[in-house]
């Protein structure tokens, strides 16, 4: 009860895992989508969504729980999709899944910071996503 306080664990939640399992859905066309939409956010925007980010990090201590969300989605953006056994390499699929990485943390961490970022900075990280996603049920 006394001592050092429990770590947070922002990875390996029910959320996240429901969010990755949706991500491990998207075709190429919809990773594709999600870069464009990523691309036309405002810059300033992205940026103040990122301080916001860095912000919460050192208030609450949660830089690591940060890096370790950001690692999850590089590291599939990375991996190749473990469902599908492809004759030879999936250039376009691979890359698609690459070019989405960056989307993907922003993503990931609106996700797993949630109601912890304020709602403009939340709604800017994940806003790609909700505009890709919208018609899925």
């Amino acid at each position: 009860m006394w001592g050092r306080p429990r770590s947070v664990n922002l990875v390996d939640t029910p959320e996240m895992d429901a969010l990755f399992e949706r991500i491990d859905r998207l075709n190429d066309a919809e990773l594709l989508g999600l870069r464009a939409a990523w691309h036309a956010i405002d810059r300033d925007a992205h940026q103040a969504a990122w301080d916001a980010v860095r912000n919460v990090g050192v208030r609450d201590g949660l830089t690591m729980e940060i890096r370790r969300i950001r690692d999850r989605a590089l590291d599939w953006s990375a991996r190749g999709d473990p469902r599908v056994v492809y004759q030879g390499r999936d250039v376009a699929r691979e890359q698609a899944r690459l070019d989405a990485g960056e989307v993907l943390v922003d993503i990931a961490l609106a996700t797993g910071l949630g109601d912890r970022l304020d709602g403009q900075s939340r709604d800017t990280l994940i806003g790609p996503w909700l505009r890709i996603t919208a018609t899925d049920d």
